[in-house]
């Protein structure tokens, strides 16, 4: 599994099927879906991370769910 580069920043969908128009190009957003580029200046974007349907990923916070059933097992 190739890992990817620390300076990207990743944000998790959660809203509805949204079509989203950026840098030219037009894409789907899905639910649960990660995304590495999406444009942060993008109107739609800020919008959708202020509503709090884009959520910024970070390695650690995926680690720690994994931590805690270890333990627990």
């Amino acid at each position: 599994m190739a890992k990817s580069p620390l300076n990207r920043k990743s944000y998790r969908y959660s809203g509805p099927v949204t079509p989203l128009e950026a840098d030219g190009t037009s894409r789907m957003l899905f639910p649960g879906t990660s995304y590495t580029d999406l444009p942060e200046e993008n109107d739609t974007v800020k919008n959708l991370i202020a509503r709090k349907l884009l959520i910024a990923e970070t390695g650690k916070e995926e680690v720690q769910p994994a931590d805690a059933s270890a333990e627990g097992a």
